[in-house]
């Protein structure tokens, strides 16, 4: 992955499939006064859990602050001002500005919606999160001092350039049913040589079969 530009050095460390609280807990006793501790997880629920878990290994000595979608930015602007430990989802990637950031931890792990042909419903899934998404989390760091990247998972971050488009991981009945009652009375089978990203052809058949049997 090519190196990204900040004002400060950022040192890049691996740790593959180590735990993450075992690494908090590491850098917190490094940590000099004020330096903040970044981790991205891949759910909401892995956020409580490790928040929680934190509290409980040290006894409360340690306090960490969720950061998710679902709060309003006054109260995230509050526990960034005033924590030192954070987890979170992919909110944290872009729209929030640390103002002592020293160390990220990252899984390289999110949870998708993906629509399942057999299960005929969207399901939550793991997935390694793509360069670009790796690069927005490293890119956190450098900004205000020099920082530390610790990485825990063991993929070529290179292999997967972006996130896999919505249209080939979504629910296609309504998308299929849109496109034949438009003017141009065509569905994806037609419309697919237009699109960049083409879903794959076993769901396109799938949706067509679905459709006729309504």
């Amino acid at each position: 992955m090519p190196a990204m530009g900040t004002l400060y050095t950022v040192t890049k460390v691996a740790r593959p499939n180590e735990n993450i609280l075992d690494i908090v807990l590491e850098l917190y006793k490094k940590r000099e006064r004020y330096d903040q501790i970044l981790c991205f997880v891949n759910s909401v629920a892995q956020v409580n859990e490790c928040v929680r878990l934190l509290a409980e290994i040290s006894r409360d000595t340690i306090m960490a602050y969720p950061l998710v979608q679902s709060q309003a930015s006054n109260i995230q602007q509050t526990y960034i001002e005033t924590g030192s430990v954070f987890f979170s989802t992919t909110v944290a990637e872009t729209s929030l500005t640390f103002p002592s950031l020293k160390y990220v931890i990252d899984t390289g792990m999110v949870n998708v919606p993906l629509y399942d042909l057999y299960l005929k419903r969207t399901v939550l899934k793991e997935i390694r999160a793509a360069e670009s998404t790796i690069k927005q989390r490293l890119g956190r760091l450098g900004r205000t001092k020099p920082g530390e990247y610790y990485s825990l998972y063991n993929f070529k971050v290179e292999d997967l350039r972006y996130p896999v488009p919505q249209i080939c991981q979504s629910d296609l009945l309504n998308t299929e049913f849109s496109l034949r009652r438009s003017p141009l009375k065509q569905g994806l089978n037609y419309m697919k040589q237009f699109l960049a990203d083409k879903p794959d052809q076993q769901a396109i058949d799938a949706t067509i079969d679905e459709l006729r049997k309504l």
